[in-house]
C-alpha cells in the first residue's frame, strides 16, 4: 500500500513552484483584495541591497544616491530564502534596500500611499533622501503618504531595517540562533511582503470595519476618513455573489457608523457555503456627489459565538476540525511563492476534511485569508510569540502589533477566534505570578475592546486566566492515553493537564464552563522515503515514534480520532499539523507540498463524527 499510496499522492503535485515566480515581478497579484482601489502599483521585483554588519549605513547616509549598493535581492523575500537570491541563515542584524521608480501619469496630481505588506522588524524609510517614518513590528502592514515627496521620475525609495535575535520581538518560530532546530525555524529578515503604491483621494478612505448582523440582515460600518477637511457622506452598496441582490444607501454628511440592510434573501457563510458578498464603498463631496474616494471590498454574513460549553457558528453549535498550519515553504521562508501556493493550502486543507486551520505563530499573508473566505475555512488568528521570562518592556511593543493585527484583518469572514499567546511563550509564569496574569488580562481586554464579536482564547495550550476558550495540547501516543488524560483533568475539576504536568487555569484562576477543545495533538510523523533519507541515513524528527508505512500512520490518526471523537466535553480539535517544516517531518503533506497519501483517507476519518446538522 505504501507504494501505491505515494503514487496516488503525486495526483495532487501543486501546480505552482519557482517556474511560477517572474523574476521581474514576483507576487503581483493584488495584496488587500478585501481594500481594492484601482490605481496602484506594484514595486515588488529586483532591489538593491547589501548587510550592514557594522552599522556604517545611517553615518555614511546610504539613503542618498550616492552610495553603491553591494548586491541584488529579489523582493519580496526575505534574504535568508534561497529564491531572494542570496539564501543565507548567517546573522545580520542591519540590513539596506534601494530601488527607484517612476510614477504612472494616472498618478499624478492625486494623493498616493506607500504600504509595506509586513518587514520584520524595525524599518526605517526613505524617499527622495527623506525620511518619511519608522515602523516596528514584523508582521503586520503599515503606509505613509508619500505624495508630498514624489516626482515624476526617478524616485529612489530606501530602507534600513533592523532584526536582532531579541527574545523581547515577537518571533513566533523563528528561531534566535544561527541554525534552526527542533521546533524552531529559519528567521526571516526584511521584507516579506509585497511593497506598494497607492492612489487616494485629497479626502479618503483610511480604514474600515464591517461587522455582519445575521439577525437584522444588515452589517455595520465604520469608516476612519482623513485627508482635507471636506464636507462628505458615504455611500455603501452590496450585492449578494449567490443571488445578485443588490443593496445601497447613501448616509448624511459626517456620518462615520452605517447600517445597511443587505438585502430580503439572506445567503450566509460556512465553510461548507461560503458565500460572499460584494461591497463597495464610495466617499462623496458632500455638495455636487464628486466622488472623492472608492474602495472595492467584500464580507460574510455569519455569527460566531460561545454560549455554555459549545462553539456556535450561525447560531447551530459547530464541531471545529482544525489542522495546525505554520505557514512555511521550502524556498520562500514566511513568504509564500505565489498567489497559488497560498490557495492551494487552502484547498488541500479542505480535501484532508479538515473545516479550519489554527494559523500557527504567524500573521498570514491578506491573501491566505482571502482564500480562506472564498473557499470557506475557519481561522484562529495567532500572534507570533516573544520568548523567555516576561519582562514589562515586553508589552508595549507586543500590544502595538496584535491591536494593529486585529485591525487589519477584522472584515475576514473565515477568522472566528482570536489568539494572543501560545503555551506561555512571552509570559513565563503566568501559572502563579498575579503581575503577569494582569498583562494577559489586559490583553485579552484590549482583543475584545477592538473585536467583541470573536470569542478570544488568551492562552492556547494551558495556564488560562480569562479566556472564552478553555483549549489543550496533549500530544498523547493514542486514543486510550488521550482519554485518560483528560480524564484525569476532568476529575481533577480542571485544574492540571498532562497528569499533572501543566496548570489548565493559573493560580487563582478556575474553569468556568467555557468550550473545551484540543487545539494541539498528533505531531508523529510519516516519513516517507524521497523526504526523509539523504545520504542514507534518516533525517528529520516528529514528536513521537515516526511511522514508515501509510498503514502504521494511518491506524494511528484513526486511533487518535477515534479516543477524541468519544469525549463528549471536546467540541473541536486542532491537528499537528499540515506540511513537514523544515526539520520537522510530521506534516500530511512534504514540505513542498506533496501529500504522503490519499487525502481522501484523512477525510473518511475525519468524518467519524458530524461537525453540525447531519454533516
Amino acid at each position: 500500500m505504501f507504494r501505491l499510496a505515494f503514487l496516488l499522492a503525486l495526483l495532487f503535485v501543486p501546480l505552482w513552484g519557482a517556474d511560477a515566480v517572474a523574476d521581474d515581478m514576483p507576487r503581483p497579484e493584488h495584496p488587500r483584495p478585501d481594500q481594492v482601489r484601482s490605481f496602484w502599483l506594484n514595486l515588488n521585483g529586483t532591489w538593491d541591497f547589501e548587510f550592514d554588519d557594522e552599522d556604517r549605513g545611517l553615518a555614511e547616509e546610504w539613503f542618498h544616491g550616492t552610495h553603491a549598493y553591494q548586491d541584488k535581492i529579489l523582493v519580496p523575500f526575505a534574504y535568508q530564502s534561497k529564491r531572494s537570491g542570496i539564501g543565507t541563515d548567517d546573522l545580520h542584524p542591519v540590513v539596506w534596500y534601494r530601488r527607484t521608480f517612476d510614477i504612472p501619469e494616472n498618478f499624478a496630481g492625486k494623493r498616493v500611499l506607500l504600504h509595506f505588506g509586513a518587514v520584520d522588524y524595525e524599518a526605517r524609510v526613505y524617499l527622495n533622501g527623506r525620511q518619511v517614518g519608522i515602523h516596528k513590528g514584523g508582521h503586520v502592514s503599515f503606509s505613509f503618504d508619500v505624495t508630498e515627496q514624489l516626482s515624476p521620475t526617478g524616485n529612489e525609495l530606501v530602507l534600513r531595517v533592523v532584526d536582532t535575535e531579541s527574545k523581547l520581538q515577537a518571533r513566533g518560530k523563528q528561531y534566535w540562533e544561527a541554525i534552526p532546530k527542533d521546533i524552531w525555524y529559519t528567521r526571516t529578515t526584511g521584507i516579506w511582503q509585497t511593497v506598494w503604491l497607492e492612489v487616494v483621494g485629497q479626502t479618503w478612505i483610511r480604514d474600515f470595519k464591517i461587522t455582519p448582523r445575521v439577525a437584522s440582515s444588515s452589517i455595520d460600518v465604520e469608516v476612519d476618513i482623513a485627508g482635507e477637511n471636506t464636507a462628505w457622506q458615504v455611500e455603501l452598496l452590496s450585492r449578494n455573489r449567490a443571488t445578485g441582490e443588490e443593496a445601497s444607501r447613501t448616509f448624511p454628511v459626517g456620518i462615520d457608523r452605517l447600517s445597511l440592510v443587505v438585502g430580503n434573501t439572506l445567503s450566509l457563510w460556512s465553510p461548507e457555503n461560503p458565500n460572499l458578498y460584494d461591497l463597495v464603498l464610495r466617499l462623496k463631496r458632500a455638495e455636487g456627489g464628486e466622488v472623492l474616494d472608492r474602495v472595492d471590498s467584500y464580507f460574510g454574513m455569519r455569527s460566531v459565538s460561545v454560549l455554555g460549553n459549545q462553539f456556535y457558528l450561525n447560531g447551530e453549535p459547530y464541531y471545529q476540525k482544525l489542522i495546525l498550519d505554520q505557514g512555511y515553504w521550502p524556498e520562500t521562508v514566511l513568504t509564500a511563492p505565489s498567489d497559488a501556493a497560498l490557495k492551494y493550502d487552502v484547498e488541500m486543507t479542505k480535501k484532508f476534511g479538515f473545516n479550519g486551520a489554527r494559523k500557527h505563530q504567524k500573521v498570514e499573508d491578506p491573501r491566505w485569508l482571502y482564500w480562506a473566505d472564498t473557499l470557506g475555512l475557519l481561522v484562529w488568528g495567532e500572534m507570533p510569540s516573544q520568548h523567555g521570562a516576561y519582562v514589562r518592556e515586553m508589552e508595549g511593543p507586543f500590544l502595538s502589533e496584535w491591536q494593529a493585527a486585529l485591525r487589519r484583518d477584522y472584515n475576514h469572514p473565515s477568522i472566528v477566534t482570536w489568539v494572543p499567546f501560545n503555551e506561555t511563550w512571552g509570559i513565563e509564569g503566568t501559572h502563579i505570578d498575579p503581575r503577569v496574569q494582569r498583562w494577559v488580562e489586559r490583553v485579552y481586554h484590549a482583543t475584545k475592546a477592538i473585536d467583541p464579536h470573536r470569542p478570544a482564547c488568551d492562552n492556547s495550550g494551558w495556564d488560562h486566566v480569562l479566556t472564552d476558550i478553555a483549549d489543550y495540547h496533549d500530544y498523547a501516543g493514542n486514543g486510550a492515553q488521550l482519554q485518560r488524560c483528560f480524564q484525569m483533568t476532568k476529575e481533577g475539576h480542571y485544574a492540571r493537564l498532562q497528569e499533572g504536568r501543566f496548570m489548565f487555569f493559573a493560580e487563582g484562576r478556575s474553569y468556568g464552563g467555557q468550550p473545551i477543545m484540543l487545539s494541539e495533538f498528533g505531531g508523529e510523523g510519516l516519513l516517507i522515503e524521497e523526504s526523509a533519507i539523504e545520504d542514507g541515513k534518516r533525517t528529520g524528527w516528529a514528536y513521537g515514534n515516526n511511522k514508515i508505512s501509510v498503514d502504521d500512520y494511518l491506524a494511528y490518526y484513526r486511533d487518535l480520532l477515534t479516543g477524541l471523537y468519544a469525549v463528549d466535553e471536546i467540541v473541536g480539535f486542532c491537528y499537528t499539523q499540515l506540511t513537514d517544516v523544515g526539520q520537522e517531518m510530521n506534516g500530511l503533506m512534504t514540505f513542498d507540498r506533496v501529500p504522503k497519501f490519499d487525502p481522501a483517507l484523512i477525510t473518511e476519518i475525519n468524518g467519524l463524527k458530524e461537525t453540525c446538522g447531519g454533516k
